[in-house]
């Protein structure tokens, strides 16, 4: 079973003020075994404030603010014969801040805080030219994405653990884990849906929307943008008036736009076939490893989303089964397997939403009940992820986040999942169609049938 780690945050001070003693065992009677925070003490906030953090947070309340609450949690934490590690990553330090760094330093030295996580390479230097007993984790900041990344850290710092980069795909977990066998990793499971390491694109972010960065919009591809230089092609007398304006158009139509189109010409008897029949297996072939190709039960029968996923299957539906086939033999095994996937989908997920209005009799009831469930109980697809990540016994710790849900139930099912090593039916609301039960699987399970596959193993 990996590591169980808690975040804290609060000062005694005020209205975020804790019963130290209380806290510290109540977190440790909820099965964590480990621990880990920031600190941004009064000789930093009152010179820079929270706003610009030794730690990545930017709120009060989301590390220890004084070296006396800082001290008591350390105390508490040892009774139990547990570690707490302390964060040092944030983005960048100055001439200006360094100092202050060096001040905490001593501090965790003096208080003997088993690990410090960074990801600043000047911190990392600086730990090595005091010669730093205690434990060095990398922090997932440091983006290491690859193994040459993680060999130039092994082989110039000492490090206890590696903290993989949130946005990095399962098959590069696995590569990664496996290449480097004595060395301990930390992954993150559900996470922010940005993909920029840690945000670091600036773009606003709602777990709603996914995210909206500059260039990943809906459907996770590039769109059209205006051109910066248009003022070229403008003065290119080369070029036709009706060339300069396609050239400057910024219209967009999603691939399911362009998949009805064109099963809208085919059925006019009239126009062409080829050309058409080329272009959807083109849009077929470029989008046949979408994650979101899938009929959701969590939205309404009639959704965009859903309405989508049928045309989609209309388009496979015609390729699959024209007479003489546009398609190669591989190609039509690929997309007929893709087909039966989706049909697969809507299978369970209309005889899961039918069974469930039937109980509830009303549709936006059920959707409420179904958010609560998946909010409060946690996400069963958490069961297999775990599960995955538990053949690689180098992978000490899985993040994912528990703000404001239910999470001493959710850990006590995933531990009883792999302690078992079964899924009871019970837990399994959506059956084993993992792919589509809700839109965190969007970035991380880029290769969906390579992740099924691997769960035939257990």
């Amino acid at each position: 079973m990996f590591k169980k780690i808690v975040w804290l945050g609060f000062s005694t001070k005020w209205k975020n003020a804790k019963d130290l003693e209380k806290y510290i065992k109540s977190l440790v009677d909820w099965w964590a075994n480990e621990f880990f925070t920031g600190y941004n003490p009064e000789y930093w906030s009152s010179k820079f404030g929270f706003e610009v953090s030794p730690n990545g947070r930017f709120a009060e309340h989301e590390q220890i603010t004084d070296f006396e609450t800082l001290k008591l949690i350390v105390e508490e934490v040892h009774k139990y014969d547990l570690e707490i590690f302390i964060n040092l990553n944030a983005w960048y330090y100055t001439d200006q801040t360094f100092p202050f760094i060096q001040q905490m330093v001593s501090e965790f030295i003096e208080l003997w805080i088993d690990w410090i996580i960074c990801w600043n390479i000047s911190i990392l230097e600086y730990l090595k030219d005091i010669e730093y007993k205690w434990k060095i984790n990398i922090s997932t900041i440091l983006a290491l994405y690859n193994s040459e990344a993680i060999r130039f850290f092994l082989e110039n710092y000492k490090i206890n653990k590696i903290i993989l980069s949130r946005e990095i795909t399962l098959k590069e977990i696995e590569s990664l884990v496996t290449e480097f066998s004595n060395t301990q990793f930390e992954v993150f499971w559900e996470w922010d849906f940005c993909r920029y390491n840690n945000w670091l694109c600036f773009a606003e972010h709602k777990y709603g929307a996914k995210d909206i960065c500059t260039i990943v919009v809906n459907d996770l591809i590039f769109k059209k943008k205006f051109r910066p230089d248009f003022k070229e092609f403008i003065l290119d007398n080369s070029l036709s008036n009706q060339e300069k304006v396609e050239l400057m158009n910024d219209e967009y139509a999603d691939i399911f736009s362009q998949l009805a189109s064109i099963l809208w010409k085919i059925e006019l008897w009239f126009l062409d076939k080829e050309p058409l029949e080329t272009e959807l297996c083109k849009i077929i072939n470029n989008s046949k490893n979408r994650v979101d190709l899938y009929f959701d039960a969590m939205q309404a029968v009639n959704s965009s989303r859903n309405i989508n996923i049928i045309i989609y299957l209309r388009a496979l539906k015609y390729l699959t089964s024209s007479q003489p086939s546009p398609l190669e033999e591989k190609e039509l095994e690929q997309f007929d397997n893709l087909k039966k996937e989706i049909e697969n989908s809507f299978k369970s997920g209309m005889k899961y939403l039918t069974n469930k209005t039937r109980e509830v009799w009303w549709l936006p009831k059920l959707k409420a009940i179904e958010l609560w469930n998946f909010y409060a109980k946690g996400d069963n697809l958490n069961l297999f992820t775990y599960l995955f990540f538990s053949k690689f016994k180098n992978i000490e710790t899985v993040k994912f986040p528990t703000r404001g849900r239910n999470y001493t139930e959710k850990i006590k099912l995933i531990e009883w999942v792999l302690n078992e090593w079964k899924v009871d039916e019970k837990y399994l609301d959506r059956w084993m169609s993992i792919e589509r039960a809700h839109y965190d699987l969007t970035y991380l399970f880029w290769d969906k049938l390579w992740f099924r596959d691997k769960l035939k193993n257990f």
